[in-house]
């Protein structure tokens, strides 16, 4: 059990008993309300067997943010992380990240993940854990550059 600033209880990113499509699906849209993934893709993204997802719970055991990526051949792709708006900025996103790294297969040697440019919570943690721009799509979404990051680990 680790515990967020506000002393709300998290549980370990380990999957139990829940349905996480139709889970991730409602966090999708609390996280990312004008760009969420459908729960069809959720779904067609979670039944893939390169890919590697975790959920961490907060107060009353509800989930408060998740991750979803994809390992093969040495190199991991972080998809999502996405933490409720109230859990924010608590310690939660350094948890989901650190659990995905924890979820690589061993031989994983590089991480590569995709960021909007005006994210700088995001930006500031996957610097802190060693991640290096390496381009930036310009205009990539509607109102922002995407920037691609990578780290050796």
């Amino acid at each position: 059990m680790v515990r967020i600033d506000d002393n709300a209880p998290v549980r370990n990113y380990k999957m139990s008993e829940i349905n996480y499509e139709e889970t991730i699906s409602r966090l999708e849209q609390q996280c990312f309300p004008d760009s969420f993934w459908s729960e069809n893709a959720v779904k067609e993204t979670l039944c893939r067997s390169d890919v590697l997802y975790g959920m961490q719970y907060g107060k009353n055991k509800a989930p408060a943010g998740y991750f979803i990526g994809a390992a093969a051949n040495g190199e991991a792709e972080l998809y999502r992380i996405a933490v409720l708006p109230e859990y924010r900025r608590k310690g939660l996103g350094k948890h989901l990240l650190e659990a995905f790294f924890d979820s690589c297969p061993k031989n994983t040697n590089k991480v590569f993940l995709e960021v909007r440019s005006k994210n700088t919570a995001a930006l500031e943690l996957y610097k802190k854990y060693g991640f290096k721009v390496i381009h930036v799509r310009k205009g990539y979404y509607k109102d922002d550059d995407g920037v691609v990051m990578e780290a050796d680990v």
